[in-house]
């Protein structure tokens, strides 16, 4: 029973399934993106993850008003930009290299929280913010043969889910998070509705079934990731959750032969790195806005 009991309260075991799911998610996105619209995409996450929550709310009298709306609607609209730039990502580019641009949010973060929270950057956080900028660049590569609208729109999603984070730590002090996680699937939905009626194409059972799929792993990795901060500092959550890249590299590598070059490993290196070490520094600062993830 100890042990059982240790199972469930150690936040490690929690964040691990979560970056699993979110594993899986990806490796969905990747596969659906083939035969499905991205937007059409995102607008099935968004709706089905804001009806699921809905009941949930209600059941814990949450109202849905929410505190400080401005900053709620804030993220949900920062948060499903960088969504709708990470499904771009994923359907152009190889799996893992979206995933890795996606984890450059703490780069960002640093940059965000200084200009809109007036935070001061301490001098290790420009080290790593400067290494991290040269691990995008390797990254990238500068090869313009070789180049990608897609890696703009990785980068992009890091940029903004940077941008969302300091609205998300804002919102966290007055807000729990499934209001904020309802107010991303809010926003989402209304964005994505109209370019999705453009493009609208009703999907075959197998693919209906696993956009629903999808919108369900989402929301479940949201839930696990939450209850295992629970147990955990918001810094080693967030080293924990970057196990994501090495699920993802591995799926890449088996499921979609992905290469795997010597400009992937180097910057790939050098970013994880960087925001491995912005994460170990945010611990002197329990509730980093660096510390957080963007898919929340």
């Amino acid at each position: 029973m100890t042990t059982l009991k240790r199972f469930f309260t150690s936040g490690f075991w929690w964040m691990l399934f979560s970056a699993l799911l979110f594993s899986w998610a990806d490796i969905l996105i990747k596969y659906l993106a083939t035969s499905i619209s991205t937007l059409q995409i995102a607008f099935v996450r968004f709706l089905l993850g804001g009806l699921i929550l809905l009941p949930i709310l209600s059941s814990k009298r949450v109202s849905l008003k929410g505190n400080q709306t401005r900053i709620l609607l804030l993220r949900g609209l920062f948060g499903t930009l960088a969504f709708f730039c990470l499904l771009k990502s994923i359907a152009m580019i190889p799996l893992a290299d979206a995933i890795v641009l996606l984890y450059t949010f703490p780069l960002f973060t640093v940059f965000f929280s200084f200009l809109i929270l007036k935070a001061a950057i301490e001098m290790g956080e420009f080290i790593l913010v400067g290494i991290g900028l040269l691990g995008i660049y390797i990254f990238i590569s500068p090869d313009f043969h070789l180049f990608n609208m897609g890696y703009v729109f990785g980068l992009l999603s890091g940029c903004l889910g940077g941008l969302a984070m300091v609205f998300i730590y804002k919102a966290r002090q007055t807000n729990g998070p499934l209001i904020i996680y309802f107010y991303f699937c809010l926003i989402g939905a209304i964005l994505s509705f109209p370019f999705m009626v453009q493009g609208f194409q009703i999907p075959d059972v197998r693919s209906g079934s696993l956009l629903v799929l999808l919108a369900l792993l989402l929301l479940v990795a949201q839930v696990l990731m939450n209850y295992g901060f629970k147990y955990c500092k918001a810094s080693e959550g967030s080293l924990i959750l970057m196990s994501e890249v090495v699920f993802i590299g591995i799926a890449g590598l088996l499921i979609f032969k992905d290469p795997v070059t010597f400009h992937f490993l180097l910057g790939a290196i050098l970013i994880i790195g960087s925001g491995v070490g912005l994460n170990l520094i945010s611990r002197r600062s329990k509730h980093s806005p660096a510390s957080l993830k963007p898919k929340t």
